[in-house]
């Protein structure tokens, strides 16, 4: 089978026409049809990623 095994990931960003936020809208879809949804908090990413790459030195 093709792709069988195969992880992969899906990064949406939606911007409705009106303004509208519908990612709750589009969350809630996707957990109905079984879609495993996490949310990122872009800024504490940011915030991190330098701490993650520190390197510690031990005595």
């Amino acid at each position: 089978m093709d792709g069988a095994g195969i992880r992969f990931g899906v990064v949406v960003t939606l911007k409705e026409i009106n303004g509208v936020n519908r990612i709750d809208e589009f969350i809630k879809d996707c957990t109905l049809n079984g879609w495993l949804v996490n949310q990122l908090d872009i800024q504490t990413r940011i915030d991190l990623n330098p701490k993650v790459h520190e390197e510690i030195e031990f005595e």
